[in-house]
């Protein structure tokens, strides 16, 4: 049998919060599963209904629903989680070279490498990573391009002739 809990009437903000939550289309699906289940408790359907309705199990909508009256609106995003801290200058590719003490001006793929791989515990790390979290940064490598200039004075004729 399900327990029956005490839902208090929302406050505007509250509600103007939650609307904002549902209607939007950047919100994560977690958080607006979360924020449909506070909606159905305060329209009056039981936590069982709720839960059924929004497809959360009784138990975790039942955590929720403790985290939203502890911490309002707040409480229904996920919180920080533990695990291993980043292990890379999540910055190194952003910054410009010369501010790091190297001295050339632009980073390419394999001095890029080579400077994270001196960093501790960044021996082993794989290019493929590199290009992964440089993407994932909204950053892209691009291979350079050169060229070779000629000090021939018939060049262009040679050039255009081949």
């Amino acid at each position: 049998m399900s327990r029956i809990v005490a839902f208090p009437e929302l406050t505007g903000e509250q509600l103007v919060d939650l609307q904002r939550l549902l209607r939007s289309r950047s919100t994560a699906a977690g958080v607006q599963q979360r924020a449909s289940l506070i909606w159905e408790l305060a329209a009056g359907s039981s936590l069982a209904e709720a839960s059924e309705a929004v497809g959360l199990h009784y138990t975790n909508a039942h955590r929720w629903v403790r985290r939203f009256l502890a911490s309002g609106v707040q409480g229904l995003t996920d919180g920080t989680r533990s695990g291993r801290p980043p292990d890379y200058d999540a910055d190194a590719t952003t910054a410009h070279p010369r501010d790091r003490g190297l001295d050339f001006t632009t980073w390419s793929l394999p001095k890029l490498e080579e400077y994270l791989r001196q960093r501790p515990g960044l021996k082993h790390l794989a290019r493929s990573t590199i290009r992964r979290r440089l993407r994932a940064a909204g950053l892209r490598y691009r291979a350079g391009q050169t060229w070779c200039q000629s000090t021939d004075p018939d060049f262009e004729v040679k050039k255009t002739k081949s």
